[in-house]
Parts: structure tokens; C-alpha cells; sequence
């Protein structure tokens, strides 16, 4: 095997490569084909199914399956295989990711645009070939090359009034001469002439042979072929299981309403076949459940970059040159052989180093580039043709996926219902088809009977058949008909059945009435559905005024808490028109921080809301009055309260004699406070006011003469207000000891007051 059909080969042609394993070269008789039948099928409401696929082999077996691109990533990550009579399950070989044309590409001989016998011998020039002509003549020899008549074209044509011709040649393959290196010399044989043309290269001929198996097994083909090999003795049984993409089931029911507490319940489940392979005789279950269910890409080659570590190179010691001060600027670059050389290092003091090393000419190709000192590597020749990887394209790294990847990537108002019919027929007239199974978290209908069901073809299959209980209701929510309730029934799912969510069709004895939604049910379990507006009924929403009253006071170390409560009531008004009576359900939303009131307690509570009931009778006007009360604490720090505010909370019914004497003792000592600022401030007045006069007595003391009386009446006005700074002063001083004590006192009753 040459260079570059090794090349071209590893990476693009795995199932080629594995073939020793899949073909009984490892020791061992052939591996036989057989095929595995579809056995089985469970479908799930996560958007998967699982698929398996059982028979009886004989001894060594093989195995394949094709399958659509997309579906291979779900294949490889779970198919699970299993060989139960003591045999061995070998290698899974499966297609590459890249086209056919990307394979056939990786063959020394190209079959891929449909070549003439000349294009074909063309590709192997330098062979040795044997040719037959149609006499029964032959020679052997050297292909040297094709020789192709041209076709001249000419083409008539008129530019600026006067008249052209374009004469052009094209080679043709008609006449086509294959030039031959015999023993005797070069010899032209027409090819019209060949009857038979052998390559006598046996290596040659098969891998012509493997390009045109690889062409045939692709045609028509946009699947992907899996195979699946065991070994082993005897007769067998095997089984092959996967999980991929499918329609998930649908499940609708029909409810049959009476006047009996019970009511006919059907189920259905709407199955598809969006395959391309018939279903035949196939055991089919339902599994009702949400599965974690993800795709990951194991199709596409990953390779994890690694880092380029250049090898260290040293330039050989140069005879100085001594005539010039300046270094030598650079070596010559490597040159390049089928993989290319390394270029260069730089001289001392060179600027920069651009001498390139030679390039990757191309397995299998002759050549390389030549680095120069200071510029970058010239492509050198290339003979053959490219490598398989550079037919791939650029390779796809692992963070260039990850990077891919990240720029890609129910609710529930339900109703079980089934209907028994609109010609009022029973339940029991339709047989289900399901045996129920409980799996964890998850259930299984498991559908008895094997199905047959061909290809893009779809099915109903009956998987509930069971009475349940009902008790007829109207259910009234604002925030859904603000006028009107819905006619509804309470469904309890008394048989051993989880029901799927799915819609249910509601009739009243041979009347259809309404469709309704149904969650998922378990067994036991009940649940609200409603198909229609109940006209009959009209129902007046009233809010009240809200009142908010403190319920409780007390001091805690310098802090007030208290707990006020606000409750709102709504009456609703309830008229009913018809002529029975009708139990009623209202439902509330739950509001944050809010709750009922003691008085009127929440016959259910959901995630969303309260429902409270009523009975309505006919012909009459019902009210129902709905209180909720909604809690709010308070943690207040007195010293930052207003007076006001204390005296509001004092005058409260909540607060006990203990806390109103606490609050007239807290309102005293900050009286006593403020008297002692207030009188300190006044202090703070006068001693302004004589500074202000001195400034000005000063002033004139210094423009009258000293010996005159005005001098003598202002230097005795001076003294005495010295006399009486002194005095205030000591006064401030005073109240200043006075308002930090008042202070002291206030903090410190503050602290140990703990009165509830």
C-alpha cells in the first residue's frame, strides 16, 4: 500500500480499516449477514423511542443497519447490544461522517465523476497494463499516457457591424489513444479497439475494486450503515437495542357522564410510524413520564489541540569578518522533502526572523518550500494528488464545538375525559389493548396484542377502558369568566391506571357537551375539569373596604414592636336561573403575605389558589362572604419615633395599661430634654447678644477720649457684661452636665424597658 493511499485511507475509510474484523480475518470462519427484525418498540412523551431488534443467528453473524445521518449521534450513544447463548459481541463498525465523495477521494484510482476509460487509465500512469483487443490480440506495457482528439468549435458572432469568428478546441473522448512503453518500444493502442484491459498490479486492482464497492454501497444513500458482529457457535438468539429521536404518543380520552356517580372512561393513544421501515407484528408500550432526553454529537471527529514545541536549532560558528562592524543578518532557510524542512534560525542582531521552514507539500507529494534568509518559504512542487485530510477541509477542534454549541440550544389546565360515544353506547364495548405497568416515577401502558403498522402510517390504540368517579360542579375563577362559572365535574381516578395528559371529550348521555384538558392523573388521585359556561349561573364579585387594626404592642430593649393586621372580606352574590341546584366552587388566587380569615376556611388549597364551596339553590340568590387577613410586624426603634407616634400606638385597644404608662414616662423624659436644650440654647442667645454689644463698645471706646464721661460710662457698661459672661457661662456649663445626664437617663430607661 503506497503513502498516500495509507493517507488518504486512516480518518476517512473506518469501516475499511475495521473489514479484517468484520470479515473472519482474524482466524475464523466469515461472518454470515443476517437480518434482525424490529421485535419491539417503546415510545416515550420525551421525544425518543427505544427500539430493539431480536432473532437467531448461526455462528460467526453480521449484522447491518442503515440509518439517516441525524439519527447516528443517538445510535452511538445508546445501543446496547446482546448475544444470550454464550456468544461474544465483537467491533461495531460504522460510516464516517464525510460524504461518499470525500471516500471515493481517498483512493489511488478517483471513480467519482463518472470517468472514461481514458480518465481511469490516466490516474495510473507508470503502471503496468494489459490490453486484449477485439481480434484477440495483446500487448503489455508501461501506461505513458492519453491521447485525446480536440474538438474545434467555431463560434460567428458581430461587433460594431462587422462580422467575427472565435475558433476554440476542447479535448474529446472520442478516438482516445493509450500510449504504451512495451518491450519493444512506445506503441499507441485506440481504445476503440480494447475488448479487455487489465492492471496487472494486483494491489492496483483491488483497491479499484474497494472504490467501487464503496460507490455502490452509497447509492441512493443518505444513510449511515451500523454493523453489528457476533461470534460465536451454533444457533443463537441476539438481540440489538437503541434509543433515537421519535414522535412522542398522544394520549385523548372520552368521558361519559350520567346519572350515576360513576361515568365511562376510554383512553386512546395516537402512535406514529415516521420511519421508513414497516412495523410488523411489533409489541408496542407507552411509557407515560418525562425522561431526561439530550443529543450529544459522538458523529463528528473531535481533536484536541496541542501545543508547538520548536526544537531548539544552533547556527554554526562563521569565520569573523573584520572589515565591518556589522553582524551577519541571517542563514539560509531549510528546504523541503514530502513533509518539508525547517528554515533558518536568524544571525545575531537580525531584526527579524521570516525565514520560513518548508511546507507540508502534501502526502505523498514531491517537494517543499524553500526558506531565504528574511522572507518567508516559497511553495515547492507538488506531484499526486492532495491528502485525504486537506479533502476533509479544516478540522473541527474541540472548543471549536463547544463554541458551536453554545450558540444554538408546561403548563397544566387539564381534564381527563373520554366519551363513551355520541349513540350512548357502554364503556365496556371497547376493549383496551393495554396491560398497565408501574416503573418508578414513570408508568407503562404495554399494549398486549403485537401491532402491524407500515411505514409513515399512523394508529389509535385503546389503553384505558375503566369507570371512574365523577361528581358534577361549577367552578368559578375571575381571572377566567368574570360572569359566569364553568360547568365542570370532579374526576377521581379510581382505577390502577396512571392517565396520561391528554384532552378529553365530554358527552352527556348521547350529547356531546364540551371538550376539557386533563393533567397527568395518578391512581387515586382527583382532579377539576370543566367543559363549558354554565349560563344557569351568574356570580357578583364585592370587595370590601380594608381594615387594618394593631393587635399587639410591647417595648423591647429600646425598640417598639407590633403586629398589625389587615383583613378585607368579598361577597359574592350567587344567582341561579336554573332549575337544580348547583354546587359551587370559587376559586380565589393566593395573594403574598395574605390568608383567610378564621371564620371562613378554604374547602381545598392548590399551588395557586383557595377554593371555597357553596350550594346554590335553584331559583334563588346565594352569598358567600370570603375574608382574608393579612399579618404585618413592626420593629421600631423609639428613639426615632415621633412623639406622635408613640401616643398613637399608647391609645390603641392592643396596648395594656403597662405600656401606656411606659409611653407617658418615654414622652416625660424627652420633655425634660428638651427644657434643658431649650434653656441652653437661651444661654447660648445672651452670651451672643453681649458679644455682639462689646464688639460695638469697643468700637467706640477707641473714638472718644478717655478722659471724658461717655469713656468712662462705656468701660463701666464693659465690665459688667465681663461679670456677666462669667456668670453664663458657668450656667452653660452647668446645663451641659444637666442635658448629658437627661440623656444617660433616657438611654438608660430605654434599655431596660421590657413591657408586653
Amino acid at each position: 500500500m503506497t503513502l498516500r493511499l495509507l493517507a488518504g485511507t486512516v480518518g476517512l475509510l473506518f469501516v475499511l480499516l475495521l473489514i479484517p474484523l468484520v470479515s473472519g480475518q482474524d482466524g475464523g470462519p466469515a461472518a454470515k449477514p443476517v437480518d434482525l427484525p424490529l421485535t419491539r418498540i417503546v415510545l416515550f412523551n420525551a421525544g425518543v423511542g427505544y427500539f430493539q431488534r431480536e432473532g437467531v443467528v448461526d455462528g460467526n453473524a453480521r449484522v447491518e443497519m442503515r440509518f439517516p445521518e441525524p439519527d447516528v449521534n443517538d445510535l452511538l450513544k445508546s445501543l446496547v447490544l446482546e448475544d444470550k447463548d454464550g456468544g461474544k459481541v465483537k467491533a461495531i463498525t460504522y460510516d464516517g461522517k464525510h460524504p461518499v465523495e470525500v471516500t471515493l477521494k481517498a483512493f489511488t484510482i478517483d471513480v467519482t465523476a463518472n470517468p472514461t476509460i481514458g480518465d481511469l487509465l490516466a490516474q495510473v500512469r507508470g503502471e503496468k497494463v494489459e490490453i486484449t483487443d477485439k481480434q484477440g490480440g495483446s500487448v503489455t506495457g508501461l501506461i505513458v499516457g492519453i491521447d485525446r482528439p480536440q474538438a474545434v468549435t467555431t463560434t460567428f458572432t458581430q461587433k460594431d457591424g462587422e462580422p467575427s469568428t472565435t475558433t476554440t478546441t476542447t479535448p474529446t473522448a472520442a478516438g482516445e489513444t493509450l500510449n504504451l512503453l512495451t518491450a519493444d518500444g512506445l506503441q499507441a493502442v485506440p481504445l476503440a479497439q480494447a475488448k479487455k484491459i487489465k492492471l496487472l498490479k494486483a494491489e492496483l486492482e483491488a483497491e479499484f475494486r474497494k472504490a467501487l464497492e464503496v460507490l455502490a454501497a452509497a447509492r441512493g444513500a443518505s444513510k449511515k450503515a451500523i454493523t453489528v458482529n457476533f461470534d460465536g457457535n451454533g444457533r443463537r438468539r441476539v438481540r440489538v437495542g437503541y434509543v433515537m429521536e421519535a414522535p412522542m404518543w398522544k394520549a385523548s380520552y372520552r368521558l361519559s357522564l350520567g346519572d350515576k356517580p360513576t361515568a365511562g372512561l376510554q383512553g386512546w393513544a395516537a402512535v406514529e410510524n415516521t420511519t421508513e421501515e414497516d412495523w410488523t407484528n411489533v409489541k408496542v408500550g407507552l411509557v407515560a413520564g418525562r425522561p431526561m432526553a439530550f443529543q450529544m454529537d459522538l458523529y463528528q471527529p473531535l481533536f484536541v489541540p496541542r501545543p508547538t514545541v520548536e526544537p531548539e536549532l544552533y547556527a554554526s560558528l562563521r569565520p569573523p569578518v573584520y572589515q565591518g562592524g556589522v553582524a551577519a543578518a541571517g542563514q539560509f532557510g531549510g528546504g523541503g522533502f514530502g513533509g518539508g524542512g525547517l528554515g533558518g534560525m536568524p544571525g545575531a542582531g537580525a531584526a527579524n526572523n521570516l525565514g520560513a521552514g518548508g511546507g507540508l507539500a502534501g502526502i505523498g507529494g514531491l517537494g517543499g518550500n524553500l526558506g531565504f534568509q528574511g522572507q518567508y518559504g516559497i511553495q515547492g512542487g507538488q506531484f499526486g494528488r492532495p491528502s485525504a485530510r486537506e479533502l476533509m477541509g479544516p478540522r473541527l477542534s474541540y472548543e471549536e464545538l463547544q463554541g458551536r454549541l453554545s450558540q444554538k440550544v408546561e403548563g397544566m389546565a387539564g381534564v381527563p375525559a373520554k366519551p363513551s360515544g355520541p349513540n350512548g353506547g357502554s364503556h365496556s364495548t371497547v376493549l383496551s389493548a393495554a396491560a398497565a405497568v408501574a416503573l418508578g416515577d414513570t408508568f407503562e401502558y404495554k399494549i398486549e396484542d403485537p401491532i402491524t403498522l407500515p411505514r409513515l402510517k399512523s394508529a389509535l390504540l385503546p389503553i384505558v377502558n375503566d369507570p371512574v368517579e365523577t361528581k358534577r360542579v361549577s367552578i368559578y375563577n375571575a381571572n377566567v369568566q368574570n360572569k359566569h362559572p364553568l360547568l365542570g365535574v370532579r374526576l377521581t381516578n379510581k382505577s390502577k391506571l396512571h392517565l396520561a395528559q391528554g384532552p378529553v371529550t365530554v358527552y352527556d348521555g348521547e350529547t356531546f357537551v364540551g371538550d376539557a384538558r386533563l393533567p397527568d392523573l395518578a391512581a387515586g388521585e382527583s382532579r377539576l375539569i370543566s367543559y363549558a359556561i354554565d349560563l344557569h349561573t351568574e356570580v357578583v364579585p364585592r370587595d370590601g373596604e380594608a381594615k387594618r387594626t394593631v393587635e399587639m404592642v410591647a417595648f423591647r430593649g429600646g425598640r417598639l414592636v407590633t403586629r398589625e393586621i389587615t383583613r378585607q372580606t368579598t361577597e359574592y352574590v350567587i344567582r341561579n336561573r336554573g332549575s337544580q341546584d348547583r354546587q359551587l366552587i370559587i376559586e380565589r388566587p393566593i395573594r403574598s403575605g395574605w390568608k383567610p380569615a378564621a371564620t371562613t376556611k378554604p374547602s381545598e388549597t392548590t399551588r395557586d389558589s383557595y377554593r371555597f364551596e357553596v350550594t346554590a339553590k335553584a331559583g334563588a340568590t346565594t352569598t358567600l362572604t370570603v375574608g382574608e387577613e393579612s399579618l404585618t410586624p413592626e420593629d421600631l426603634v423609639v428613639e426615632r419615633m415621633a412623639d406622635t407616634a408613640l401616643q398613637f400606638y399608647a391609645a390603641t385597644a392592643a396596648a395594656s395599661p403597662a405600656i401606656k404608662q411606659a409611653a407617658g414616662q418615654i414622652l416625660e423624659l424627652r420633655g425634660v430634654q428638651e427644657a434643658t436644650k431649650k434653656a441652653s440654647a437661651d444661654e447660648d442667645a445672651a452670651l451672643k447678644a453681649i458679644g455682639e454689644d462689646q464688639t460695638r463698645i469697643r468700637a467706640n471706646l477707641e473714638r472718644v477720649p478717655k478722659d471724658s464721661d461717655a469713656y468712662k460710662r462705656y468701660l463701666k457698661k464693659f465690665d459688667d457684661q465681663e461679670t456677666e459672661i462669667e456668670k453664663r457661662q458657668a450656667k452653660q456649663k452647668e446645663l451641659k452636665a444637666k442635658l448629658a445626664a437627661d440623656e444617660k437617663a433616657y438611654k438608660d430607661y430605654l434599655t431596660k424597658l421590657k413591657v408586653e
